[in-house]
């Protein structure tokens, strides 16, 4: 379904400059934040980015941001940030905290990855 440009991945094998990525698992969110209007446009699971998928991605990253919509709502997480802890130094997901429990499981298993959670605004505004 996705695919790296030739010229892009004939850097990477070279030896280039490694690059940052931003992976989009879901377009799902559970949150009505204001700001984003993410969650009016919802994406279908069959729509979404595959394991499959992001194995294709290069291996030597620097950096992903994993996020959505909201990433905790897919059941495969744990396995997505398996496969690009490989592939990249840093992994980092971007959540709204509202899935603490699925957070949890994912660092625990992964000691390393990052989490940022956003706070955009107050109750009347964010939800």
């Amino acid at each position: 379904m996705y695919n790296i440009k030739p010229s892009v991945q004939a850097i990477l094998d070279r030896g280039g400059t490694s690059m940052d990525a931003a992976v989009i698992l879901t377009y799902r969110c559970n949150a009505r934040c204001q700001m984003c209007h993410t969650w009016k446009y919802p994406s279908r699971r069959e729509q979404e980015i595959t394991i499959e998928d992001i194995e294709k991605l290069p291996s030597n990253l620097e950096y992903v941001n994993i996020t959505g919509g909201e990433p905790t709502l897919r059941d495969d997480l744990v396995d997505i940030v398996g496969v690009l802890s490989k592939k990249a130094r840093k992994v980092e997901i971007s959540t709204n905290g509202y899935f603490t429990n699925r957070l949890v499981e994912v660092a625990k298993k992964y000691t390393d990855i990052r989490i940022r959670v956003s706070v955009e605004g107050l109750p009347r505004i964010n939800n």
